[in-house]
């Protein structure tokens, strides 16, 4: 059970946040946890969070800091090549959550993201869930025995 100072944190319970984000756990170590959020208009949106209780990336030390590259490199090539897309954004906000996690969004040419203002066209419509779920579990496949420290 999380620490008072962190009983209030949605991502430190992540079963509660697997619920309320209708998530599917992807993979995790001892530091990180990916997993994706099976709704919205673009499948295999994730989210790569610390487990360790770590308000914003300007408080990233320690072995998160040392492991984020290779962690943040493999998880974003396994969304894209399970979801085939081109590349994956990344991006950070924290407002909400105050719990380190970072945003992972595939992208293909023509799909609902696109850049500028706004990270999703207007009317963008939902995948249907069998989308989200086959891109999860790909990418949770392409991480199976995953140890960013090798």
């Amino acid at each position: 059970m999380p620490s008072s100072s962190t009983a209030d944190c949605l991502l430190c319970i992540p079963e509660i946040a697997d619920t309320e984000f209708q998530r599917a756990r992807l993979w995790e170590d001892e530091l990180w946890r990916l997993s994706a959020v099976l709704q919205g208009p673009v499948p295999g949106f994730a989210h790569l969070e610390t487990k360790r209780h770590i308000p914003f990336i300007t408080d990233l030390d320690g072995p998160e800091a040392a492991t984020l590259g290779p962690v943040l490199a493999r998880v974003t090539a396994a969304l894209r090549d399970a979801s085939g897309g081109e590349k994956t954004y990344v991006y950070v906000f924290g407002d909400r959550v105050p719990h380190l996690h970072l945003n992972l969004a595939p992208h293909r040419d023509g799909d609902a993201l696109r850049g500028g203002p706004g990270l999703l066209e207007p009317g963008a419509e939902a995948a249907p869930r069998g989308t989200h779920e086959r891109v999860a579990a790909a990418a949770r496949d392409v991480l199976a025995g995953f140890d960013p420290t090798c």
